[in-house]
């Protein structure tokens, strides 16, 4: 009975394998950020890259809650990619009061939103329905800026230092590959996703 048990095992993660891909490869060109004289470089902000099936499903809510946290003056991560439909949880684990605000999502101003200033420890969450950049800013310190990046879809990643990516688990198909970095327009590529189809970018 066992031996069946591990055949039938066997048979359903090749059925699996099968039907799941992946995407990967590497964004070329990310813009390396200039250091302050006698200081190193910061590390260069990340790309975000997502894959939209063909033809275009409804996002599923994977019931996760995204933490983006406020330190040392500075929002972390500095670029988060997220779904559609998805909460992020807003911290402030300064010793500061801190804002957070953006102008629009995906540029529609429409969705521009003043979330509060909150002191140390405090925490805000919010819900974001509509796909497109988010820019996140602090009104109590202009210094500071980070990037939400909403997706219409639950495949995406942000790009190593490097730039290379990878989209895991896909169902085999065709599916709308796109890019973006802060200050870039979208670059969107048509391929078919197999056991592992590889996607450059140049920006």
């Amino acid at each position: 009975m066992k031996r069946y048990h591990r055949l039938f095992t066997f048979v359903l993660l090749l059925g699996v394998s099968a039907w799941a891909g992946n995407i990967n490869g590497k964004v070329n060109g990310i813009p390396k950020p200039k250091a302050l004289p006698g200081a190193f470089p910061p590390p260069p902000t990340p790309a975000v890259v997502w894959a939209v099936p063909i033809p275009a499903k409804a996002v599923q809510a994977n019931g996760k809650t995204y933490v983006v946290d406020q330190q040392w003056t500075q929002f972390k991560p500095g670029v988060l990619v997220i779904p559609v439909g998805a909460t992020v949880e807003f911290k402030n684990n300064d010793t500061v009061k801190h804002n957070i605000k953006w102008d629009s999502i995906g540029g529609n101003r429409a969705l521009a939103k003043n979330l509060g200033t909150h002191a140390p420890g405090q925490n805000v969450s919010y819900k974001f329905t509509h796909p497109g950049a988010v820019h996140l800013q602090c009104t109590l310190h202009p210094g500071m800026s980070a990037w939400i990046y909403v997706v219409p879809t639950n495949y995406s990643a942000v790009t190593k230092t490097s730039g290379e990516y990878k989209l895991s688990n896909l169902p085999n198909g065709r599916y709308k590959v796109s890019v973006w970095h802060p200050g870039r327009a979208v670059q969107t590529h048509v391929v078919t996703v197999g056991a592992n189809t590889k996607v450059d970018f140049k920006l």
